[in-house]
């Protein structure tokens, strides 16, 4: 697990801070001559230095939580911000999470999702660098988040719009939510000075375009993971979740396109993803990515020949756009991809809509070991875990591994813990040998 010491007494420039470490993890690799992955460095400098760098190139920065028509954003000449990047990337490092995790504790309930701790902690704070000039945001995936936003508008002090984003998702639901996306021209019209006029759809027209070409990836990626054994290592899953505010971006489609090349070639080769001679057990990690120590993918693909080919963050069900001269199709579909993003498709509405992406995983992708991550933060998640869990043993003959973390906070739970809970389940239950041992 990384960890960094920081001064409490002195600020921190979150943005900066980020920026930098990702540079400095590019410049390490440049000179160990590292040129087949550096893709994956490439898209990160992409994405913070594009924020950092906003103002300067004469774009409003628009932050944004849950699912939001990021596309609309940047045909509006606006940078989107995705602010659950900067829980997610620090989540690791105990000394800086702590941090904010603390502050916002200051002020709210302990059982508010760390994600969004984080994230109030750097406004509390006034450190996240850079200034933002609107807030977006929907009433999902949870209840934290449904708290938490409206404090962060207040924090904020910036021009807001929210999506209500419907409990059912079908043509009614998607009905509702195009309504709101209709309404959200008119706010970005008024922030930017720009209208949405045939220009300004025209250049919707294109990122939209390039949006497709991203998804389509994105499918051919989630297609290649269903080989037995699978090329691609659980870490990339971690790498694709960075999709969110990159939709519609020339880089999003470039980094996705050499990761599928790379996989293909690994394919052609018969080589396999796991750090053991070979394929052993095919995981699904269910409910949430363990950001706080995502190095436990590597320990179980080198410990127990256990490749992750999917989770419930990873797995993909989205929408390619099919009309993009018809506006009402549009914005329907939008509304429909909105309600598919990862996590909000399974977890933001009846539990027969998780069961319906537990039978896609489970069966499209052969999955044999089955543990559900669950992060302390997701009550709405935990509350369904039993049915979920249930349905997975009763139609798939697999017992499920609880395993209660926070994703983000890793003082919660130590890596020797961690492992000692998910290598007694292994040796245990499923049966594995710990070739670590």
């Amino acid at each position: 697990m990384a960890t960094q010491n920081f001064d409490p007494t002195k600020p921190v420039n979150m943005i900066d801070l980020t920026c930098n470490q990702v540079d400095s993890i590019y410049q390490h690799m440049l000179s160990k001559g590292m040129p087949e992955v550096m893709w994956t460095v490439d898209i990160q400098k992409y994405v913070w230095e594009e924020v950092r760098d906003a103002k300067k190139n004469g774009k409003k920065l628009i932050a944004f939580g849950g699912p939001v028509p990021v596309t609309i954003i940047r045909a509006f000449d606006c940078i989107p911000f995705f602010l659950d990047t900067i829980p997610t990337r620090i989540a690791s490092m105990e000394d800086l999470a702590g941090r904010y995790i603390d502050e916002t504790e200051k002020y709210a309930p302990t059982s508010t999702c760390a994600i969004d701790k984080v994230q109030i902690g750097v406004a509390l704070k006034g450190e996240f660098g850079i200034d933002i000039d609107a807030f977006v945001h929907a009433t999902v995936p949870c209840d934290s988040a449904r708290i938490a936003y409206p404090m962060m508008e207040r924090l904020f002090g910036c021009p807001c719009f929210t999506f209500d984003c419907p409990f059912r998702h079908d043509e009614k639901g998607y009905a509702y939510l195009a309504q709101q996306i209709e309404a959200f021209i008119p706010f970005m019209e008024e922030l930017t000075g720009l209208k949405w006029d045939a220009g300004r759809y025209e250049k919707f027209k294109g990122i939209m375009e390039e949006s497709n070409k991203a998804f389509d990836l994105l499918t051919q990626l989630g297609d290649l993971r269903k080989k037995t054994p699978c090329v691609l290592p659980g870490r990339m899953l971690v790498l694709n979740e960075i999709v969110a505010p990159l939709a519609g971006t020339e880089a999003c489609t470039a980094m996705l396109q050499t990761q599928l090349e790379m996989g293909n070639m690994l394919a052609d080769m018969g080589m396999t993803a796991t750090r053991c001679p070979e394929e052993r057990y095919r995981v699904c990690l269910m409910q949430n990515m363990l950001w706080s120590n995502t190095g436990i993918m590597d320990w179980m693909e080198k410990c127990y020949g256990a490749i992750t080919v999917m989770d419930g963050f990873g797995y993909q069900d989205g929408v390619i756009f099919d009309d993009l001269d018809n506006w009402e199709r549009v914005k329907m579909q939008t509304a429909e991809s909105m309600l598919l993003t990862p996590m909000i498709h399974g977890a933001t509405g009846p539990t027969e809509y998780w069961l319906k992406v537990i039978d896609k995983m489970y069966e499209d992708y052969k999955v044999n070991v089955s543990i559900f991550m669950g992060h302390v933060g997701c009550k709405h998640t935990w509350a369904s875990g039993k049915i979920v869990t249930d349905y997975i043993q009763q139609k798939f003959g697999i017992p499920t591994l609880y395993v209660d973390v926070d994703a983000i906070d890793p003082r919660y739970k130590s890596n020797d813990e961690l492992r000692a809970q998910i290598g007694e389940y292994f040796e245990s239950v499923v049966g594995a040998e710990n070739f670590c041992k």
